[in-house]
């Protein structure tokens, strides 16, 4: 009598892989990604007086955050689901040409867009912001379709992405606002507040609550049983909607929103650790330590944002960069293994046990710790007007780039050379 399978043998990843895309589409992506976070590093260092001395106004200031934004956050996330959508939600991807074209109009946009705010051009962002628009109505468009397509139940993942897109076209529109106020066509900047709060809730903070619910479990090998995972993602909605009624009623609204983020933060780390705690992998994955420390940093930007400081985002940013550096680390060889398990014999599922081989042990490790050091450095030289802190923050920032890109590239062929690890 066989004896019965362990809970590592019973685990099933609930995705379809053989629904990825070509390589191209989500790598087009995520390697453009890289060249706008390394620009905005180098950007952070030639304006590290303006960042010391919280002149968040300034021109070089806002081109560096949206470089970072719409550059490294948004252009990660879209190659990300490029990939994850058709797998996740069992689709066919989106046609390789219509990938690219979006590609190169969002491109067209965010370039515009720098150069317009390195000049003080303003017509020129306003032109950019305007094909950036469209870039994400037609991006829209396409995940939409292709959840429509999807003959899975409707749960928290799917009404994640939704409110995710919907979110990432609010971030737009209130752009439009804010351009309009550069051109003098508005008064003032009386929606900066909740264009920040909707880019960082409403579109990547959702989104990665979203996405999580998937990676967190897959990298522990946790069936995550008994988890409301829709609770985080909620609350953070409701944050950011109490950001929104605050530009109608008074800012004090804003405190309430910030509560609200602060409590879904709080229970998505303990939802993270009990999904740890459910896992049956027989070792433990290091890229929690960088996830964690992302957290770490997450929950300093909540309660920094409950007496609205300016430095709950600059948190909120290495948070961020930490938490898709880490992912990152397992993502980008996953990808390759697919595309590599597609050629080969035998089925598309082998490529879960290549990846094993091919991702970097200690990378997350590494990042966790460069996440943590680049925040306190940048807030230490904002509370002490220091840009030499700035410049060494920057330096972290970029010297990251260069390990994340190096340490995967030096995993996957080592990984290639000794093959997949035996299945369990």
């Amino acid at each position: 009598m066989q004896n019965p399978p362990s809970g590592a043998e019973r685990y099933k990843p609930s995705i379809n892989i053989a629904q990825s895309p070509r390589i191209m589409a989500p790598l087009l992506y995520l390697g453009t990604a890289y060249v706008f976070l390394a620009a905005a590093a180098w950007m952070l260092f030639r304006y590290r007086a303006d960042f010391a001395r919280g002149a968040y106004g300034g021109p070089g200031v806002i081109m560096t955050v949206h470089l970072f934004t719409l550059g490294f956050l948004s252009m990660t996330a879209l190659g990300i689901l490029n990939q994850w959508i058709p797998v996740v939600f069992d689709v066919p991807p989106l046609a390789s040409r219509r990938v690219v074209w979006n590609f190169v109009l969002y491109l067209a946009g965010i370039l515009g867009f720098a150069f317009g705010f390195a000049h003080q051009w303003w017509p020129l962002v306003a032109v950019s912001g305007s094909l950036l628009a469209i870039a994400i109505l037609l991006w829209s468009a396409g995940v939409l379709s292709q959840l429509g397509q999807s003959a899975k139940q409707k749960e928290a993942v799917y009404w994640g992405v939704v409110a995710a897109v919907l979110g990432f076209n609010a971030v737009w529109i209130l752009g439009l606002f804010m351009a309009a106020s550069f051109l003098g066509w508005w008064p003032e900047y009386q929606v900066l507040r909740v264009h920040i709060a909707t880019a960082l809730g409403a579109w990547m903070g959702i989104l990665v609550l979203t996405v999580q619910q998937k990676l967190n479990p897959m990298f522990s090998m946790s069936r995550a049983e008994g988890i409301r995972f829709a609770v985080p993602p909620l609350l953070v909605a409701g944050g950011v909607a109490a950001t929104w009624i605050s530009l109608f009623t008074w800012t004090g609204v804003m405190h309430v929103g910030a509560a609200l983020w602060l409590i879904g933060i709080a229970i998505s780390i303990f939802q993270g650790i009990a999904v740890l705690r459910q896992g049956k992998a027989k070792q433990f994955d290091r890229v929690f330590i960088g996830v964690g420390s992302a957290w770490v940093l997450f929950l300093g930007a909540g309660i920094l944002s409950l007496g609205s400081s300016p430095l709950a985002v600059v948190l909120a940013f290495w948070g961020f960069l930490t938490l898709v550096l880490s992912y990152q680390g397992r993502i980008l060889p996953f990808i390759v293994a697919v595309a590599v398990a597609k050629r080969l014999p035998g089925p598309v599922y082998k490529a879960f046990f290549m990846a094993q081989a091919m991702h970097p042990k200690n990378l997350p490790v590494i990042v966790g710790i460069g996440g943590l050091a680049g925040a306190a450095l940048m807030v230490w030289g904002r509370e002490a007007t220091q840009p030499a802190m700035v410049a060494v923050s920057a330096g972290i920032a970029l010297l990251l780039v260069m390990l994340q890109l190096g340490g995967i590239a030096v995993a996957m062929q080592v990984g290639r050379k000794q093959g997949p690890p035996a299945r369990p």
